[in-house]
Order: C-alpha cells, then sequence, then structure tokens
C-alpha cells in the first residue's frame, strides 16, 4: 500500500503538491493581471508565490525532467523582475524601523534627509514587460500540469526537505563563524527554502511541522531586517553625495551596524535551537515523531485557499 496520505476523489500528496503549485501559479498570474501602479503589496505577493514555486520544484525536482532546473531558473528569473520595487519599499520600511529602535537617541527630524533620499521611486515596470511575464506564466502552468509526479514515493520528499535543512544549518554555521553580509544573505535564501517545504509538510500532514515554522517565520523576519539594512548601507556607500555629508552619513551608517550586530544576535539564537541536530538526525527525529500516516480519505473536502502559505516573507 502506498505509505502516502489519500486525499480527495483519491487524490494523493504528489497529486496534492502538483494541485497546489497549479493554485500557486493562478494566484500570481491573477495578481499580474490586476496589478497597477506599482502595487507594493501585489508586487510582494507575486514575488512570493515565485518563491514558494521554488521551493516547491526543489522539493519534487528529482521527479522532474532535467530536476525541475528550467522552471526553478524560470521562477528565480520571474521574482527578479520585481527587485527594484520590492528594494525601494524595504529601504524606507527599515529605516522607519531604524528610527523606532533608537526612538530615544534620535532627535524629532533626525536623518530624515536620508529618509528623503530612498523615498526615490525604482523605474515603473515596463506594461510590455508584464505581458511578456504574464504569457510566460501561462505556459509555465501549462508545463506545471504535466508534472510527472505520480511515481514519487515519501522517501524522495523526506530526502529533498532533509536536503534544504541541511543547507539552512551550513549556511548558518558559515554565517556565525565569518560574520559577512553575504554569509548571512546566504543564510536567509536557504532558510527560507526550508520554511516554504516545512509548509508544505504540513499542508499535506505528512510531519507536524507547527513549532519549528513559527520560528522559521520569526527567524525570516529577523534576517529580512537585516538584508534591508544592508541594502540601505551599500547605497550610502555607493552614494554618499546622495544622503549628505561624511560625517553626517558616517554618523548614521553607525546606527546601521548597531542593529545589524543586534539582529545578528538575535538570529544566532533562533538559530541555534532551530538546526541543532545534525540533519540526519533531524529527520529521523521528525519521521519517529509523525509516526504512521493515515491512509484515507480527508473528512472534509473543502480544498485550502490559493493564498500564501505564510503571511511573511
Amino acid at each position: 500500500m502506498n505509505e502516502f496520505l489519500a486525499f480527495n476523489a483519491g487524490e494523493h500528496a504528489p497529486q496534492r503538491l502538483r494541485r497546489k503549485a497549479l493554485e500557486l501559479a493562478d494566484d500570481a498570474a491573477a495578481r499580474l493581471e490586476r496589478l497597477q501602479d506599482d502595487d507594493p503589496k501585489e508586487i510582494h505577493e507575486i514575488r512570493r508565490r515565485f518563491k514558494e514555486l521554488r521551493a516547491m520544484v526543489r522539493l519534487i525536482g528529482h521527479s522532474l525532467p532535467h530536476k525541475g532546473r528550467p522552471e526553478e531558473q524560470w521562477f528565480r528569473g520571474a521574482g527578479r523582475r520585481f527587485a527594484a520595487q520590492r528594494d525601494a519599499k524595504a529601504a524606507i520600511e527599515a529605516f522607519d524601523r531604524l528610527r523606532e529602535r533608537f526612538a530615544e537617541e534620535w532627535r524629532p527630524r533626525q536623518f530624515l534627509k536620508i529618509r528623503r533620499a530612498l523615498e526615490r521611486p525604482a523605474r515603473p515596470t515596463d506594461p510590455l514587460i508584464l505581458a511578456q511575464l504574464r504569457a510566460e506564466l501561462a505556459l509555465e502552468r501549462g508545463r506545471i500540469a504535466a508534472w510527472p509526479v505520480e511515481a514519487m514515493q515519501p522517501d524522495d520528499l523526506w530526502q529533498a526537505i532533509t536536503r534544504a535543512y541541511r543547507k539552512a544549518r551550513r549556511a548558518m554555521e558559515a554565517a556565525l563563524s565569518e560574520g559577512t553580509r553575504e554569509r548571512f544573505h546566504e543564510w536567509r535564501r536557504r532558510t527560507k527554502v526550508f520554511w516554504y517545504q516545512a509548509q508544505f509538510f504540513d499542508f499535506l500532514g505528512m510531519a507536524q511541522f507547527g513549532a519549528q515554522i513559527k520560528s522559521l517565520r520569526k527567524l525570516q523576519r529577523v534576517l529580512g531586517d537585516h538584508h534591508d539594512l544592508v541594502l540601505i548601507d551599500e547605497l550610502c556607500q555607493r552614494e554618499p553625495a546622495s544622503f549628505g555629508s561624511a560625517r553626517y552619513v558616517r554618523r548614521f551608517r553607525g546606527y546601521l551596524a548597531r542593529r545589524m550586530r543586534e539582529l545578528e544576535a538575535i538570529s544566532e539564537s533562533i538559530g541555534e535551537e532551530l538546526f541543532q541536530r545534525r540533519a540526519r538526525d533531524w529527520a529521523a527525529a521528525m519521521k519517529s515523531a509523525t509516526g504512521r500516516p493515515r491512509i484515507g480519505p480527508k473528512k472534509s473536502a473543502v480544498r485550502p485557499p490559493a493564498s500564501s502559505l505564510a503571511t511573511a516573507s
């Protein structure tokens, strides 16, 4: 008997993952269709769908032609088309969080010149690029519908998510050991993939990731805040004249450095608890805690919504 859980109308876990991927693609397409004036909220959600789909491809990639590399590359490229808009919005939000953190030290209007410099909008997205993206996504959806997942076995999924855990753990070790911005950014990327895949497992009922998902969400938020401060600091270094005098910018960058060190310490505390086990031991513990999967249809025939797996990216 197949060890996968059985779902509605005989649908098993691999097919349900494929259906979830179709729902994510449909949601991205709908948001692209109604996108106007580079709405930051819509762009954030579109980018998140593409990231979720990339994580899905990495989860089931060994069952796909060329191990899913063409799909993964397309989703990565599609998300990057909105990177400038995302970074412009993130810089302003990061500045405001920084001001709130040091509210007792900053005067009410301190560093407003820097905030005004960060408010420069990104170049609007070309309508022709949006039309091309919608057309390409429609083709990609057709490929998703044909994903040959029926022959997948439970161990295929467990091996994939164990790889994601191992990569995130190793990225953490490198970040904490070397302390460079590049390493922290890589840790963030690897952790995000594992976070999405954990949500997929939870969605299927193959394992109970509840507490880990909450911690991963918190870790993602901390690493994301760190990354956004890095973006601001790099702008200050690249275009110093746009932000004020050398002394003015140097003082501001001191606050950036202080907050980044704080976020690094917080991420270390969360990460060491999340990734304390070696990958093999972690997988064994998760499988043991899950127990034997239930076979048979779910009691409810209600399909899950096509919205994002989590409320934060």
